[in-house]
């Protein structure tokens, strides 16, 4: 009897055992079945518009930048120009021609420092060449009588020039960006300041024609210039775009009002007011 109780109590506890080990394994098997979401990464500072796609517009490029400037003038330098003088009794015309030969196109380099994300100043020498003809004609009227026949004699003496020279303009602006840095988009600017000018390599070609038609060349006098420099204020506009590679394009409109004529004489009178569109390209 001993033994048929002990065999009975060992089964029940087998069977007890086998029934809280398959209770534990199912639950296990649950827990493994679901998966715990992966822990997000720390934050790196990253802004969210960044996150989301959308540009960047925190001040990220060079304090300093540097390149080369195209200029386009919208007229010529010097403009043509004729006058004509008669003396009171008739006799004596003075005639003077000036006729503008100035390139429209200058070249030159542009600097940027910039001091604020919407602040810079921007200096820009640029070179220039500047050229013009100017024709003096003096006729004169003779009047004779002899033995009652009055005889009229035309004389005229013509001096032609040739002027060239080459000038430099340098701006120094403020430039005010209408919206912080963007690494690829677009920003339109404002700008003002001063400028500066001096004339160089001034070269002059004369030649004389007698009244008898007999041409005298040459004499290489240079001409002398009303003013050796000047100065002038400046106002602009344009945009700035920014390629992949980094490279700020930049086309602009430049508006220059100069206080002194470098050549000044006669009809031959630089302009004063200068309108200019530039393309820079700078890194």
């Amino acid at each position: 009897m001993c033994v048929e109780d002990c065999l009975k109590t060992l089964a029940v506890l087998n069977l007890s055992l086998i029934l809280y080990l398959g209770s534990a394994g199912g639950v296990k098997g649950q827990d493994a079945g679901q998966q715990t979401p992966p822990t997000p990464p720390p934050s790196t500072g990253t802004s969210s518009s960044a996150a989301n796609g959308e540009p960047d517009t925190s001040e990220t490029g060079r304090r300093f930048s540097g390149g080369i400037t195209l200029s386009v003038l919208g007229f010529t330098l010097i403009p043509g120009k004729s006058t004509s003088v008669t003396n009171t009794a008739g006799t004596v015309t003075t005639a003077n021609d000036t006729t503008g030969s100035s390139s429209r196109i200058g070249y030159g380099l542009i600097g940027q420092v910039r001091i604020t994300n919407h602040f810079s100043i921007d200096v820009n020498p640029l070179y220039r060449r500047i050229g013009y003809q100017f024709t003096n004609s003096v006729t004169a009227t003779t009047t004779t009588v002899l033995n009652g026949i009055t005889t009229s004699t035309t004389g005229i003496i013509t001096t032609h020039s040739d002027n060239r020279a080459h000038l430099i303009d340098v701006p120094l602006v403020l430039r005010y960006y209408g919206s912080p840095r963007r690494p690829r988009g677009p920003r339109w600017f404002l700008e003002a300041g001063g400028a500066w000018r001096v004339a160089t390599g001034i070269r002059t070609s004369t030649d004389v024609t007698d009244t008898n038609g007999i041409n005298t060349c040459c004499t290489y006098t240079a001409a002398t210039p009303a003013h050796h420099s000047s100065v002038g204020i400046v106002a602009g506009a344009g945009f700035q775009f920014i390629d992949p590679l980094g490279i700020h394009v930049v086309p602009e409109v430049r508006y220059t009002r100069w206080e002194n004529a470098i050549f000044d004489n006669l009809t031959t009178t630089m302009r004063g007011n200068q309108l200019e569109a530039t393309l820079s390209l700078s890194f």
